[in-house]
């Protein structure tokens, strides 16, 4: 199950405050857990990086693209490259007489991997009918 992050701060006086277009989604979230015990973590908000992109796209997109598709856990390398290529494009190489991404590797730089995200994220949404949470969206098992 995909764990909902909110985005909220803390008031100098040491009182939670939540962005009211959060609000909703939280509402939304504690409604589907009527009645069930919950854990709370509260914890200070870090910057995502490149390792946090790369655990998203593995523990959160990935999964939920594949599964959409109708791939088991064992063939989400399959829907990486298949959505790495779709996003990129591919180039015929002569050499190899094959088609190869017209990027070295997705992790190239932060940039590059961030465009594949937001890119995933849409092409989902569009051909899939199914929402992808952002990191900032969902906690993310390390």
């Amino acid at each position: 199950m995909v764990v909902p992050v909110f985005q909220c701060r803390v008031s100098d006086d040491g009182r939670l405050v939540m962005a009211t277009d959060e609000q909703a989604r939280r509402d939304a979230y504690l409604r589907s857990l009527a009645g069930k015990p919950v854990d709370v973590t509260i914890k200070a908000h870090r910057s995502t990086r490149s390792l946090q992109q790369n655990a998203w796209w593995w523990a959160v997109a990935v999964p939920m693209i594949a599964d959409s598709l109708g791939y088991d856990k064992h063939e989400h390398d399959l829907v990486h490259y298949a959505l790495v290529d779709k996003c990129f494009g591919t180039t015929w190489s002569e050499r190899l007489h094959a088609h190869v991404p017209n990027v070295r590797s997705s992790l190239s730089t932060t940039d590059q991997f961030s465009e594949l995200m937001e890119w995933a994220v849409r092409w989902a949404a569009i051909n899939l009918s199914i929402v992808i949470p952002l990191p900032n969206e969902v906690e993310v098992p390390q």
